[in-house]
């Protein structure tokens, strides 16, 4: 191998490192709270190296926002389903995403934000929520149908969400209340089945079904 390609090699690690060691930091801290220096220790680097691969620490964190894509999350649809059997399926995945103990960095990192909002908002609101909302509010409109008012759908929408992120904006404040709790990977099925049927229910009562 050239020392040209051993080069490319380490700034490609090097780079990768301080990707995965910000998004720890800035999930963890936010964006105010991260330091350049707390980021690259994680990292194992010297504090240049932000500098060098991406130019400081806002940029910094516009690359650690180069999400994993959401068509995981959305892009699953089975036409052939129900809206009603796609937006439980959208619920259990959404919810098990926000609750299960190997939540990513990436969903972390989004949560984040969404508590305390940094420069990247703009960018986390086009290109994450935008299509999570506009699939949302499909399998709402069509499980309501057409004479249900946008602005009936819209809130269906945001109650379906809030659901959803209680739970895990919650976790900890419902763990000391109730502490025989645990989030396993049957209490998050759980949970996410009650969001579904408790959903369902309401799109019900909404719509006159």
């Amino acid at each position: 191998m050239s020392v040209a390609q051993n080069s490319t090699d380490l700034q490609e690690t090097t780079r990768d490192r301080l990707l995965a060691a910000a998004r720890e930091v800035f999930a963890e801290l936010g964006f105010k709270g991260a330091t350049v220096r707390e980021i690259c220790r994680r990292a194992e680097v010297n504090v240049a190296a932000v500098n060098y691969h991406f130019s400081g620490k806002e940029a910094l964190f516009m690359a650690a926002l180069e999400l994993e894509p959401i068509e995981n999350l959305i892009g699953t649809n089975d036409e052939a389903d129900s809206a009603e059997v796609r937006l439980t399926r959208f619920i259990r995945e959404f919810v098990t995403r926000l609750m299960d103990k190997g939540c990513t960095p990436h969903s972390q990192l989004i949560l984040r934000e969404l508590l305390e909002p940094s420069p990247a908002l703009d960018s986390i609101a086009r290109t994450i929520m935008v299509p999570l909302h506009e699939h949302l509010t499909g399998l709402v409109r069509e499980i309501a149908g057409d004479a249900v008012a946008p602005d009936a759908v819209r809130r269906c929408v945001f109650s379906i969400f809030g659901q959803c992120t209680y739970y895990r904006n919650a976790r900890e404040i419902n763990r000391r209340v109730y502490p025989e709790l645990e989030y396993d990977a049957d209490e998050i099925e759980a949970t996410a089945r009650h969001i579904a049927e408790f959903s369902l229910a309401g799109l019900k009562r909404v719509t006159g079904k």
